[in-house]
């Protein structure tokens, strides 16, 4: 049985961490977490993890302590890292360096990667389907997140974020009906005509996860996403196999070599443009049987290929490769 002692951000029920300490116990393993905003001395409270449990190794995500913890834990302990974003900011470099084994979740960037550290890996993410179990649906779930299209993210004021607010305004300006949900925008001079449109009046009401988003993900006929750097190869985010694996039927921007990962027009559709997403949406919402028979395909691909089950199976075995 391997020990993992698993160090990443746990404020919040949604956070990648959850998923991952599921993935390991699926696999037989003893999981140690430590949340660092729950602890103020870092290095007392790490050391003595690892002096008291005495892991085979370390997980973490991001940036969660200063790189100096990381790398004297590493000459205790051997060190992985787990990046969930496609970009590489300069503060990651540090840590990159610091790590026996770093996972990437996007394919594009391992080539960079591998300057920075040689034992760098694609390692993309999952779903883990016990936080997203659905149990009664009702009338008040079918009026509330029912609708033709739905968009589950964020609209927030980040250059990432422009292209959806244009994206989702054409679907608006087609009369299509739209219902999306996220982080609530802020009110500010500079979003007052955004919230008093068409995107402020096609809000959700609140940020949804697990159950809520399930339902979403079940009771759209169209779940429509965008992922942040889609001519990055196979950089897809944790929403598609979460949304696929809840349900839904996925429509999303093209991401170079998705067709990898899901098959379009089988499991997922992809589109390229505005005007072929208006095409295609225009096209599934009157085609029930073939939208159902799609969501379904792809339902059950993710739940056999990509849950978090498989993904820690599959960093397990690097792991016992490189180790």
């Amino acid at each position: 049985m391997k020990k993992v002692l698993l160090i990443t951000d746990f404020s919040k029920p949604w956070n990648n961490g959850w998923y991952y300490k599921k993935g390991f116990e699926r696999n037989n393993c003893e999981v140690l977490s430590i949340n660092p905003q729950d602890v103020k001395d870092h290095y007392d409270v790490v050391f003595n993890a690892i002096e008291r449990f005495k892991p085979d190794f370390i997980l973490h995500t991001k940036d969660e302590l200063p790189v100096e913890i990381f790398e004297e834990a590493r000459q205790k302990v051997p060190l992985i890292q787990w990046y969930p974003d496609p970009v590489i900011p300069d503060w990651l470099i540090p840590y990159v360096k610091a790590c026996d084994i770093f996972f990437t979740m996007a394919e594009g960037l391992v080539e960079e990667f591998r300057k920075i550290n040689p034992r760098s890996f694609w390692l993309t993410q999952a779903f883990e389907p016990e936080f997203f179990e659905i149990g009664d649906i009702t009338e008040k779930d079918r009026k509330l997140f029912s609708s033709d299209v739905a968009f589950v993210g964020n609209l927030g004021s980040k250059k990432q974020y422009l292209q959806r607010r244009r994206y989702l305004k054409r679907v608006i300006k087609e009369g299509i009906n739209l219902k999306w949900w996220g982080p609530k925008i802020p009110l500010k001079l500079s979003t007052i005509a955004l919230l008093t449109g068409g995107i402020g009046r096609s809000y959700g009401g609140r940020f949804v996860w697990g159950e809520e988003y399930a339902k979403v993900a079940r009771l759209s006929k169209i779940f429509l996403a965008f992922d942040s750097m889609p001519h990055i190869r196979k950089s897809m985010s944790a929403r598609m196999y979460t949304a696929v694996g809840c349900g839904a039927f996925y429509m999303c921007q093209y991401v170079d070599g998705i067709e990898d990962v899901l098959e379009p027009d089988r499991e997922i559709i992809t589109f390229n443009s505005e005007d072929e997403m208006i095409e295609k949406i225009r096209y599934y919402l009157v085609r029930d049987d073939l939208r159902n028979k799609i969501s379904r395909a792809g339902r059950m691909r993710v739940n056999n290929e990509h849950t978090y089950n498989v993904r820690i199976k599959e960093m397990l075995d690097y792991v016992e490769k490189y180790l």
